[in-house]
């Protein structure tokens, strides 16, 4: 990444207070589960770390279509005066196959999986295939940053791995990354994404 892209994680949601996995496509993840007030108010906030370091009313809001990250993207955007956030499927949380509607506790288990390289079963989406779909959009905000900073807006496992390849990482290793808080405004690139790692 050459050019100034940064990543957003969405705000608390009510999944995360639920401690619950909505990564699965349907009413649930599109339309249901969205952020809580406290969600709202780190968006905004969002917004206002975003203008401190120079972000303004050109910038570039790309989102998830999934609630939370929407209204993640809708708040932030709003807060810096910009166009609407344009929507872009494949920065939709990583689908966590028979985990989804479960505990996060399953989250660990996902993740030793990864460090060791090991093959997902049961919908489990592979990290090569979160890598494949996020590479793409990162590609194609390089280029818009060309001219106007981008903010992409996601979740959690997403957008760790979009940071690691930006770090020059093995995304495999995406939790070495220091994690993402909610509403958390990072640039990407080699000197922001391992920068704690």
């Amino acid at each position: 990444m050459t050019n100034q892209v940064w990543v957003l994680r969405h705000g608390e949601s009510t999944a995360n207070v639920e401690g619950l996995i909505v990564s699965v496509p349907g009413p649930r993840a599109l339309t249901e589960v969205g952020l809580t007030p406290l969600g709202r108010a780190q968006a905004r906030e969002a917004a206002d770390v975003g203008a401190a370091q120079g972000l303004g009313p050109g910038t570039v809001v790309v989102s998830s279509d999934f609630a939370r990250a929407l209204q993640t993207a809708e708040e932030f955007a709003g807060g810096l005066g910009t166009a609407a956030p344009s929507l872009d499927q494949r920065l939709r949380e990583r689908s966590f196959g028979r985990h989804d509607e479960g505990p996060a506790s399953a989250y660990d288990q996902v993740w030793e999986i990864d460090r060791g390289r090991g093959a997902h079963e049961h919908e489990v989406e592979q990290v090569s295939a979160v890598v494949a779909r996020v590479l793409a959009v990162l590609r194609e905000a390089d280029e818009i940053a060309r001219t106007a900073p981008v903010v992409l807006v996601a979740h959690g496992d997403v957008l760790q791995i979009a940071l690691a390849i930006g770090a020059g990482m093995d995304p495999h290793d995406h939790r070495d990354v220091p994690h993402l808080a909610n509403a958390e405004l990072r640039e990407l690139g080699p000197s922001r994404a391992g920068a704690d790692a």
